[in-house]
């Protein structure tokens, strides 16, 4: 199951804001960051990593 993440804060609360003709934007409902930038992860695993990479920094 594949999910996505803020890209600012990191927080895995993201929802879809708008769509159709101005492009897919999502929105943070940790930090409220609306903007068509997100990462997304294909498992948990990898969302683990890249979360001990951002720490580690």
């Amino acid at each position: 199951m594949s999910f996505r993440i803020c890209a600012f804060c990191h927080g895995i609360r993201v929802y879809p804001y708008l769509g159709f003709m101005t492009g897919q934007q999502y929105q943070c409902q940790d930090c409220k960051e609306i903007s068509p930038l997100v990462i997304e992860f294909d498992n948990e695993e990898d969302f683990a990593e890249f979360i001990a990479s951002q720490e580690s920094e």
